[in-house]
């Protein structure tokens, strides 16, 4: 397993991920996948519960407007998938920029992009 365009992996919660929301959220149904390496080892979290409640708070938080999303503990192997589905009223934004996905780094919209979601949003 590894990471692509449309699967992201994050070993613990940090900021990044939400980049990776706006993304995921302007472009399509995809996934992040908590408590799994880079290198696609699976590792798992400490608490699931209150890493889907800390995943939670930061999305609805930080991304405007709301994503659409969902989570899922994996309880053999305490991995949390973060599902986010391709919104409808894009662009979304994380700190007042919109992104995309590049390979699997997830880098801000150039103008013209932006003006391409929002006329499609």
């Amino acid at each position: 397993m590894r990471e692509t365009n449309n699967l992201e992996f994050k070993e613990s919660i940090t900021n990044t991920f939400l980049k990776t929301v706006s993304a995921f959220a302007n472009y399509g149904d995809r996934e992040i996948k908590f408590g799994v390496k880079d290198d696609g080892t699976v590792v798992g979290v400490k608490d699931p519960v209150q890493t889907c409640l800390n995943v939670e708070n930061k999305i609805n938080d930080s991304i405007r407007p709301q994503a659409d999303y969902r989570l899922h503990i994996d309880e053999q192997t305490n991995v949390v998938t973060l599902k986010i589905f391709q919104g409808l009223y894009s662009p979304y934004f994380y700190k007042e920029k919109a992104y995309k996905r590049n390979d699997s780094a997830s880098v801000p919209v150039d103008s013209l992009e932006l003006s391409r979601l929002i006329l499609e949003g």
